[in-house]
């Protein structure tokens, strides 16, 4: 989908070690989605992530993806090769 940009967030709350994931996207014509599960690809300045997602909300432009699972690319997921999961913002 052509895109004018996004923010992807991702939170760690502190009753659990897992962590949630939304991205919020900006097409840059009119796309209209449904509601339901989609599996998101994206590349930013921090290189490629993917995940499976469902849209939450969209008016044709914006378009919220709540993660529905891990976050393939980001280092605080485990399952990563080489990078254990960590959500300690503690420095070392």
């Amino acid at each position: 989908m052509p895109s004018t940009g996004g923010h992807l967030i991702v939170a760690a709350k502190d009753q659990t070690t897992d962590l949630d994931w939304e991205l919020v996207h900006r097409s840059s014509t009119r796309w209209m989605l449904q509601n339901e599960p989609y599996d998101l690809d994206m590349v930013g300045p921090e290189g490629r992530l993917a995940g499976p997602a469902i849209l939450v909300s969209s008016d044709g432009h914006s378009h919220v993806f709540r993660g529905v699972g891990h976050l393939d690319g980001f280092p605080g997921f485990a399952g990563l090769p080489g990078e254990p999961a960590s959500t300690d913002p503690s420095p070392p």
